[in-house]
């Protein structure tokens, strides 16, 4: 069924206005509707106007002159334009519809997106058009066009995540995300009008534009330059005179229908530097410096940086990262995006040469040698020098990446970061808790673990490794410092508040360029095992039925807190009865360089019984330790990001008791689902680990509570929305298709 012979089914015997229909809005601001309709380059792009702008805007001027003059004939031609919007509106699903307009993208052509101020203009019309006629027909346009608002753009919307808890609208509804002053200005001005004049609107609506508000109100000290402001957050362009002057009236209609105090001061600033002759100054020469540096690069990079025609629908990829095959988190994430990407992306790994072992299945690129590592100095150089000159041979030979993805923020992201966004390619760093190293309470900890290491060599071999330390850090500010100026958006897995923003604010990371994520878990992996086979598993490692089963996988290294573990386990037992201390079986796997230390610490607590040492275990054989245990235990002392050891025993169901590092933990383990305690605290796990031994149904109904809560928040369908978020979607036109599919199906039906 068409819009317009909805509106006219509507139309007729339904012009009588609701008592629960919206108050008759006044005059959309004259400023920004004068600034749009003479100098339309100032709101949106020459290729992204829409013939649905225009009509929105004419549509606007009528109003307001309708207002102004009291004239029916200015009330008409409003009217006809509310008309004309309601017959080029497109359905996106069953619940949304707006005006997509195209664009052309670079490798992609002509597409389809929306746009926030389309929608938002057109917004403000059909608000108007109902408040003055009462039509079902424009309170239904309405109701769709505003869940455009709430829908991300992968959904078919125009909302992209921006901060901890923030909302952004996007002037261009595509990703990777632009976060445009303009688009987001006039969204925040038609969800205004909107809450104001419709009283009986959903709540929801409210509080959307809240979140909305606070969003835009962080964001502004983003977008002052200093001098002159930025058009957008990803590309950092400064605006126009021209677009200074809509930013300045779109500033004075929010702060003004708002009372926002942010907008007042952004208002003030964006006004001191349309009136300064120094700003203007400045502005100019970046133009012309600007326009130059532009015009040679696009002369000499296609001479320097060769591209090669990109496969249909696949992105080429290139992951630097230390080692391959890579190890704990790093490695899980690595799994992670090949099972979620195969579709999408064609991979290939930049790594140093440490090992011979089989990578027939990978596309693996090697340089330097295995002395070469990332994580001593005057080593890490080396390793920075001979990956960037392997990357740059790479691209001169015509290897046409599309995305970098380096796998820490400091030496990968520096070697390939310039480099990358030298021959077009957008740089994604994953960063595994390489920014919070520096923090001042993970620092020193990390500082004593990397000398208790040290302390059974030499006094040579000690004082060299001081000498290291002192000049290894230096450098590894430098160099996160230098990546930090070509990375376009870091992805950090972990929880707000935990030091990553923080730390980026310090090392200068803008904060919208940070975005936080899930770590993808498949519970899939970790299947919930028949009483019998859990019973058969376990008479494979020699185990009872009726045995409390502890497991610990970790390396064993300092910074894992094994000494913790075991005194707790020491102190837990000392308070159970008997036969439930002769049960009590903990299983630790991995291996490390305090395997040694580990044993006698066993000897010394008499543990002999309880505890065995499994060595290093497969991924698989992990999940398999964990299908027969009861309780996970996490004593780490220092962490970041998420810990995979804690989201894979919980995905398997096990009663996890965990420190608070990292911080993350805390939030995992909330509400039922575990127990977090504080690190190193021997009291509090013993506590803990006694209280779970002693009551099996607690371990289970934990056990359940963490598995449905990983399924639900660590999916691979969580995980992939994020690997579009950073790469890039533009994919409209297909809900469109099936929208379009649906309809005529329907059609078919009904006739």
């Amino acid at each position: 069924m068409s819009i317009s012979y909805e509106y006219e089914k509507a139309d007729s015997g339904s012009e009588s206005e609701e008592d629960s229909g919206p108050h008759k809005p006044g005059p959309y601001p004259a400023a920004v509707l004068e600034l749009c309709l003479h100098l339309p380059g100032a709101a949106v792009l020459p290729s992204a106007r829409s013939s649905a702008l225009q009509i929105a805007w004419r549509a606007l001027a009528h109003w307001n002159r309708a207002l102004e003059r009291e004239d029916p004939e200015e009330q008409g031609l409003f009217l006809e334009g509310a008309r004309s919007l309601l017959a080029q509106e497109q359905l996106i699903g069953q619940k949304a519809g707006g005006w997509p307009l195209s664009v052309a993208l670079p490798d992609r052509g002509p597409t389809r997106c929306l746009s926030a101020i389309v929608q938002s203009c057109a917004l403000a019309v059909l608000l108007r058009a109902f408040s003055l006629t009462g039509a079902v027909a424009y309170a239904q346009a309405l109701e769709r066009c505003l869940e455009t608002f709430r829908r991300d753009v992968l959904d078919g919307g125009l909302a992209t995540p921006l901060y901890a808890d923030g909302i952004f609208f996007e002037e261009l509804a595509l990703y990777p995300a632009v976060h445009s002053f303009n688009g987001m200005a006039f969204a925040l001005l038609s969800l205004q009008e909107l809450v104001q004049f419709w009283p009986a609107g959903h709540e929801e609506i409210r509080r959307l534009l809240q979140q909305a508000l606070a969003t835009f109100e962080q964001s502004l000290c983003e977008f002052a330059a200093g001098f002159w402001p930025y058009g957008d957050l990803e590309r950092r362009h400064l605006v126009s005179p021209e677009e200074l002057a809509l930013q300045i009236a779109l500033l004075e209609a929010l702060s003004a229908a708002t009372q926002s105090e942010a907008c007042a001061r952004a208002l003030r600033s964006w006004q001191r530097y349309q009136r300064s002759w120094l700003s203007r100054l400045r502005y100019r020469w970046w133009r012309v410096r600007h326009a130059l540096v532009g015009r040679i690069w696009r002369l000499w990079q296609p001479r320097l940086f060769p591209r090669s025609a990109r496969a249909a629908g696949r992105l080429r990829v290139c992951v630097p990262l230390p080692a391959f095959p890579a190890l704990g988190g790093v490695l899980t994430v690595l799994e992670a995006i090949e099972a979620v990407t195969p579709d999408l992306w064609s991979m290939e790994y930049l790594t140093r040469a440490i090992t011979n072992q089989e990578t027939g299945r990978y596309v693996v690129h090697r340089f330097g040698r295995p002395w070469m590592g990332a994580s001593h100095f005057p080593f890490v150089w080396f390793y920075v020098l001979t990956g960037s000159a392997k990357l740059l041979a790479l691209l001169r030979r015509g290897k046409s990446f599309d995305l970098v993805l380096p796998q820490d923020a400091v030496f990968s992201a520096f070697l390939s970061a310039p480099l990358g966004r030298l021959a077009g390619a957008r740089v994604v760093c994953i960063d595994h808790g390489h920014l919070t190293l520096l923090q001042e309470d993970i620092h020193p900890l990390h500082l004593a673990e990397r000398r208790h290491l040290l302390a059974h060599r030499g006094r040579l071999r000690r004082l060299i490794g001081r000498v290291q330390e002192w000049c290894y850090w230096p450098s590894y500010r430098l160099m996160l410092r230098l990546a930090a100026r070509f990375v376009d958006q870091y992805l950090a897995p972990g929880v707000p508040g935990d030091g990553v923003e923080a730390m980026a604010a310090r090392f200068g990371i803008p904060a919208s360029r940070v975005v936080r994520f899930a770590s993808m878990v498949d519970v899939e992996r970790y299947p919930l095992l028949s009483e019998e086979e859990r019973v058969r598993r376990r008479q494979e490692h020699g185990l009872r039925p009726e045995h409390v089963v502890v497991a610990i996988a970790c390396r064993l290294t300092p910074e894992k807190g094994l000494d913790v573990a075991l005194a707790s386990l020491a102190r837990a037992l000392e308070s159970l009865m008997p036969a439930a201390r002769s049960n009590v079986r903990l299983i630790i796997a991995g291996e490390g360089p305090l395997r040694h230390e580990l044993e006698q610490t066993i000897d010394q607590l008499q543990l002999q019984a309880q505890c065995a040492l499994w060595g290093e275990l497969s991924a698989p054989e992990i999940a398999r330790l964990l299908s027969i245990s009861d309780i996970f235990l996490y004593t780490s002392t220092r962490g970041a990001c998420f810990s995979m050891a804690v989201l894979e025993a919980m995905a398997a169901g096990c009663a996890v008791i965990a420190s608070t590092r990292p911080p993350s933990n805390a939030l995992l383990l909330s509400e039922g689902r575990g127990i977090a305690v504080r690190p190193a605290d021997v009291e509090e796990t013993a506590s803990a680990l006694a209280r779970l031994i002693a009551s099996p149904t607690l371990c289970r109904q934990m056990g359940q509570a963490a598995r449905a809560y990983i399924a639900e928040r660590h999916s691979p369908a969580a995980f992939r929305r994020v690997l579009l978020r950073a790469s890039g979607w533009a994919d409209l036109e297909q809900l469109l298709t099936a929208t379009e599919a649906r309809s005529g199906l329907e059609g078919e039906v009904e006739d």
